[in-house]
C-alpha cells in the first residue's frame, strides 16, 4: 500500500510518500519495454511557510501551505532498471508564501491536496526531467496531487491571525496526481504523450503535449 504522510515539526511541515507503482507509456515510440513497467516512487518536500486560511481557520476553513521545496521520482524496477522514467524538483523561487509547492485541506476535511506549476515567468518552480521526453523548452509544467482517507481528519496546530501550520500529525493518505507540461517538439523519440501510472491506491498521470497541439485527456 502506497502511503502519503503529512507531519509538522515546530515551524516545518514535511511531505512525503512512497511505494512501488506500475508506469506504462502510450506513443512515445523507441521504448525498452511495452506496457506497465514496475517503478519506485518516492516524493518529499518541506516548508517552512505559515498556513494561511480563508477566514479563521474554523471547522470547514480552508488552509493553504506554500513554499514547498522538495523532489519525486519514478525508478525503473523493471526491464531498464534504474532508468528515470520521470523525476521532478520543486522549488521556491520568491516569496515562499506565494511560490514553490502547496499544500491544501480543510479543517476536519478526509482530503487533501499537494500542487506545484510552473510558467513561462517562474520556471523553477517545477523542473522535470525524463530519460524518455525531453523538457528543454518548455512554457509550462504542472504536478496535481489528490489526497483522500486522510487519517486522521485534518486539523491545524495554533492560529495566530488568521494562519496556522497544519497539526503535527502524522496525517496518511492514499492518493492520485497528474502531471501535465508543454515540451518543445525534438526528434523521435517525440515527447507528446499520454502516459498512466499506478497501484493499489495510488494512480499517477502524466499529460505531455507539443507546444502546437491542444492537450489530450484520459
Amino acid at each position: 500500500m502506497q502511503e502519503w504522510t503529512i507531519s509538522t515539526s515546530g515551524n516545518q511541515t514535511t511531505v512525503t510518500a512512497s511505494g512501488p507503482v506500475d508506469f506504462s507509456f502510450s506513443g512515445i515510440s523507441g521504448l525498452p519495454f511495452s506496457g506497465p513497467e514496475l517503478a519506485q516512487f518516492s516524493l518529499t518536500a518541506t516548508s517552512n511557510s505559515i498556513g494561511a486560511c480563508g477566514v479563521s481557520c474554523g471547522a470547514g476553513d480552508s488552509l493553504t501551505q506554500a513554499g514547498y521545496a522538495g523532489t519525486f521520482s519514478f525508478i525503473d524496477e523493471g526491464v531498464d532498471p534504474g532508468a528515470n522514467l520521470l523525476s521532478g524538483i520543486f522549488s521556491v523561487t520568491a516569496s515562499p508564501s506565494t511560490t514553490g509547492a502547496q499544500f491544501s485541506s480543510h479543517v476536519g476535511s478526509s482530503g487533501a491536496s499537494f500542487n506545484a506549476s510552473a510558467t513561462a515567468g517562474t520556471l523553477n518552480q517545477l523542473v522535470m526531467a525524463s530519460a524518455f521526453a525531453q523538457f528543454i523548452g518548455t512554457t509550462s509544467e504542472n504536478a496535481s496531487f489528490s489526497l483522500s482517507s486522510l487519517i486522521p481528519d485534518f486539523a491545524t496546530a495554533v492560529v495566530t491571525n488568521n494562519q496556522a501550520y497544519p497539526a503535527p500529525g502524522p496525517f496518511t493518505a492514499s492518493g492520485t496526481g497528474t502531471f501535465s507540461s508543454s515540451p518543445a517538439p525534438v526528434p523521435a523519440p517525440e515527447p507528446s504523450a499520454l502516459a498512466l501510472f499506478g497501484s493499489g491506491l495510488f494512480g499517477m498521470g502524466l499529460l505531455a503535449r507539443r507546444k502546437a497541439n491542444s492537450s489530450k485527456t484520459a
